[in-house]
């Protein structure tokens, strides 16, 4: 039994985003294994009996790291990947969100400052593979990017091949998961809040409204559907983030605005404007009838895994999405929903029709999400983890090697870079105003 601490990179509590929900998880699932700690950039509000959650702050955290056999994080810092080097930690790093190219997709005050951004984002990448004794992602698509990425590193080397000529050892797919308790009605839904009635239909778009997403589509779609039928309601789970240091999304305005044009908004386009707790999100999955998701033809698209579609499979809500992430290949594989073109809105609405008014197909559907539930429960998606904690062909990597000190470097010179050339761009467009 190994001592794990698992480092959440946003706020642990009652609401809860992808990132911190995946660390939850993985302590519960890891927990009936390991000794585990949570670690929370924030005072969390809830709490597990079988695992311990600390906040980052906490003075006890440097006595659990001490005794640390493993470190999981998403984040890395410099003084982290030291520490856990010269104390023969093993670190597992979950690059499960292709953070880059969701850089690409965020506005900026100036191209400059995109740049800049984009840049630190890929040296702070490179850093965390050079010191990962392992790596997880969320998809076989994301699995061939990172692989990409470690051969163009020289990660990939003659030794680590002859070890395990699959590399599954060392960088394997652990995808977002769901409970292995199915859901059950436990309080209010949707109906009760916006006074739907009983013969609505209501699709759901969980989670939040994200740059790289398309509800515009979506909402458009909403626009034909509501000029034959009143008893479609569209409703977005969650608009602001839980975590604070989250910006508001360009997207969620423009959706809103949109909803209000089509003069949709509370009519048949209902935004959540707060965010629902983790525990209660299955009495407003329960009460709908359809989970959608839409999203552009980009490149974060291609390695994107949308996680709250895995809510979806939970609740046995048959999907309608977007072709083109490997959702969108396991909708079509398992026939658990229907894709559709990138900015189609009569393909959308099509597909939304033909799914509600066929129960045979909704009845198809929900078996089909049933049968697949298994292969995501938080239990068996770990297992790749449990195998690089216990295999010891993952040992951990010696510090003192010319290539790491190179790494380090650059990873700590690109840091001051970045905060004086912030400062520079700041001060510039202060000058240029004036």
């Amino acid at each position: 039994m190994s001592n794990i601490i698992i480092y959440s990179p946003s706020v642990i509590g009652k609401s809860m985003a992808g990132p911190s929900i995946r660390a939850w998880e993985f302590a519960k699932a890891l927990s009936k294994y390991h000794h585990t700690i949570l670690v929370s950039p924030n005072d969390s509000d809830i709490e597990d009996a079988s695992f311990k959650v600390i906040c980052k702050s906490n003075p006890l955290l440097k006595e659990y790291e001490k005794k640390a056999d493993v470190m999981i994080v998403q984040d890395l810092p410099f003084t982290k990947a030291l520490f856990a080097k010269q104390n023969g930690i093993k670190l597992i790093i979950d690059a499960y969100d292709p953070l880059p190219l969701e850089y690409l997709e965020l506005p900026f005050g100036s191209a400059k400052e995109a740049k800049i951004c984009y840049h630190d984002s890929i040296t702070a990448l490179n850093f965390r593979f050079r010191m990962a004794d392992g790596i997880i992602c969320a998809s076989e698509k994301q699995r061939d990017l990172w692989l990409g990425l470690l051969m163009s590193q020289k990660l990939i080397t003659p030794e680590l091949y002859k070890n395990d000529n699959s590399l599954r050892d060392f960088i394997d797919v652990v995808p977002f998961g769901i409970s292995s308790i199915p859901p059950k009605k436990t309080g209010t839904g949707f109906r009760e809040k916006y006074g739907f009635k009983n013969n609505d239909k209501i699709l759901l778009w969980g989670g939040g409204i994200w740059n790289w997403f398309d509800p515009l589509t979506l909402i458009k779609a909403i626009k034909l559907l509501s000029e034959s039928r009143s008893d479609i309601k569209l409703v977005f789970m969650g608009i602001k983030s839980p975590d604070r240091n989250v910006p508001e999304m360009a997207m969620s305005v423009k959706a809103i605005e949109l909803a209000k044009d089509l003069d949709l908004l509370n009519k048949s386009v209902f935004f959540n404007h707060g965010w629902i707790p983790y525990e209660e999100r299955h009495n407003y999955l329960l009460d709908s009838d359809i989970g959608v998701s839409t999203h552009f033809n980009h490149l974060e698209t291609r390695f994107a895994f949308r996680t709250r579609i895995l809510d979806c499979i939970w609740a046995s809500l048959p999907i309608v999405a977007t072709e083109g992430d490997s959702f969108g290949d396991l909708i079509q594989q398992q026939t658990i929903g229907i894709t559709v073109p990138h900015k189609d809105e009569k393909a959308l609405a099509n597909a939304i029709i033909s799914i509600l008014d066929q129960p045979n197909i909704i009845k198809e559907m929900k078996s089909n999400l049933l049968r697949i539930q298994n292969q995501f429960h938080w239990e068996n998606v770990v297992e790749p983890i449990k195998r690089m904690i216990e295999n010891n062909q993952t040992q951990p990597k010696p510090i003192w090697r010319y290539d790491q000190l190179q790494v380090y470097s650059n990873f700590v010179w690109k840091k001051l870079q970045k905060k004086a050339k912030c400062k520079l761009i700041k001060l510039f467009s202060k000058n240029e105003k004036s």
